[in-house]
């Protein structure tokens, strides 16, 4: 019994180990990932005699997953995308994966932050796998020529330029504003505002005089775009960079004038509209109200100003140069920040030096667009359609009629259309264009300071753009922060319309706050 027992129990356990039969393990893979390659949807294009090609720097360790298409298990890898001198390996078993890493930043970064994402089969021992790898992120280089240290950053966040041999950076996320201060080995600084563009490298080079070389990079996987500014005389670059740039609504079609008051901001349009004061959204340019001027007519109300208790409409506009109905209007400030009709006071006056009332010379120098008040003055500085230069008159700021005390004039090189004081008084721009057709200029001037009845000192020229881009510039105010906010009317020329438009200039540096 015993031994047909211990038989049953051998082809017991015989049955079952033939029924258990262990199944074969899933096949593994190795896979080598051998580097990254930056993607975007534009290619690059190539340059001649590129002198430099910009090697981007990544954080130093990414974390990738592998994520299996039907089980969901995941693997993970850590690397270091800076380094692929040799290949980083992870086993995977047979299948369809997905792969993602990132790395995090600041919207402000000394390294490249990326996004890595792709798939991969794998159905071999062996694979082979090259990163895809792409970024919300730009790239702005500053060449060290002629810069004294490196480039401060006041938005969007404080800080300073990280540096290379040659090369002052920063890599800043896509859409937004990098506002940064250049100081100079000459002494003076003046900022640089830009916007971010994702997958471009924006190159700003600061030259003495033309005939210095110019750093020219190669493109790899960046789009690059390069501006090189030439210094002046007078120690400063001609050109600032317009930022913010927006489309204004219909009822800003001719803004010709703008104006800061308790920290709101006014508007009028000019001749041909109705006598009315639009307030709008400095940040979007919408509407908030208007404001009827009850006992006033708009002949051609050209410019704002204001004193701590009236705000001024110039209503000097004089296109043809026959107008012997020159007036601003008197508005108590208290009106317009409380009430939707206002009654203006009136100041009459007239030009010392103007005999010709016929208007039959187009090119004439008695056209005025442009007006600020201070020291219990207001400040005309006159639309030279004859020479181009711009006379400075005086008014009393009392209702009544008067002749305007001619002060002096400037080379303008071209027509003014608006002007500002800074809060402090001390600082003051002129707006303007010149008078090129299709090559005209928006261009701004700036004095250090009015000194009793004149500006005082030589004043700074600075180009903005074509009013093709810009609209034709008519308003101008600066705050506190020597921030300049700028409108511009809607224009026609040649086929083109540009609709009217709000955009801002940063003068800091160029005025210190």
């Amino acid at each position: 019994m015993k031994i047909i027992t211990s038989i049953f129990s051998i082809v017991l356990i015989v049955m079952f180990s033939c029924g258990e039969k262990e199944k074969p393990a899933k096949a593994i893979g190795k896979v080598s990932i051998t580097g990254m390659e930056l993607q975007d949807g534009s290619k690059p294009s190539g340059r001649t005699q590129a002198n430099f090609t910009w090697k981007h720097v990544f954080s130093n360790q990414v974390q990738l997953t592998f994520t299996e298409a039907g089980s969901g298990q995941s693997f993970e890898i850590s690397l270091n995308p800076n380094d692929f001198s040799k290949p980083y390996t992870i086993e995977l078993p047979y299948g369809s994966y997905q792969y993602l890493g990132t790395s995090t930043s600041e919207s402000v970064s000394s390294t490249l932050p990326v996004t890595v994402s792709g798939q991969i089969s794998v159905d071999a021992s062996t694979e082979s796998l090259l990163l895809n790898g792409k970024s919300e992120f730009g790239l702005f280089t500053f060449s060290k020529s002629n810069l004294a240290a490196a480039p401060k950053i006041i938005n969007p966040q404080a800080g300073t330029l990280s540096s290379t041999n040659d090369f002052y950076y920063t890599y800043v996320k896509g859409d937004l504003l990098l506002k940064t201060e250049l100081a100079l080995t000459n002494g003076k600084s003046f900022r640089i505002v830009k916007p971010s563009k994702s997958f471009s490298q924006q190159q700003f080079q600061i030259a003495n005089q033309a005939s210095e070389a110019q750093d020219v990079f190669q493109p790899s996987n960046f789009i690059i775009s390069a501006e090189r500014l030439i210094l002046e005389p007078n120690g400063y670059p001609s050109v600032l960079f317009p930022y913010r740039i927006m489309d204004l609504a219909a009822p800003f079609n001719e803004t010709s004038g703008l104006q800061w008051v308790n920290g709101r901001l006014f508007s009028i349009n000019d001749g041909g509209n109705s006598a009315e004061i639009q307030e709008l959204n400095p940040q979007t340019g919408a509407l908030i109200r208007t404001i009827k001027v009850n006992n006033a007519s708009n002949v051609d109300w050209e410019d704002l100003a204001a004193s701590t208790s009236h705000f001024f409409i110039g209503d000097f506009g004089n296109n043809i140069g026959n107008r012997t109905d020159l007036k601003v209007l008197k508005i108590p400030i208290v009106s317009l920040l409380n009430q939707t009709e206002v009654i203006a006071e009136v100041i009459e006056f007239s030009y010392p030096d103007q005999s010709d009332f016929s208007g039959s010379n187009a090119n004439h120098n008695f056209d005025c667009e442009a007006m600020i008040f201070r020291e219990n003055q207001l400040h005309l500085f006159s639309k030279n359609r004859g020479d181009g230069r711009t006379k400075h008159y005086t008014l009393a700021p009392n209702p009544g009629k008067q002749v305007a005390s001619l002060q002096g004039s400037f080379d303008s090189k071209g027509l003014i259309s608006g002007a500002d004081i800074s809060p402090d008084g001390k600082n003051v721009v002129l707006l303007g264009y010149e008078n090129l057709g299709i090559s005209s200029r928006v261009f701004l001037w700036s004095f250090a300071a009015i000194s009793g009845a004149t500006l005082s000192g030589q004043g700074n020229q600075f180009f903005l753009g074509s009013p093709a881009g810009l609209s034709q510039a008519e308003g101008v105010v600066i705050d506190s922060q020597m921030e300049l906010t700028i409108s511009g009317e809607r224009i026609s020329f040649s086929g083109l319309t540009v609709p009217p438009r709000l955009f801002k200039v940063d003068l800091a540096g160029i005025f210190t706050p």
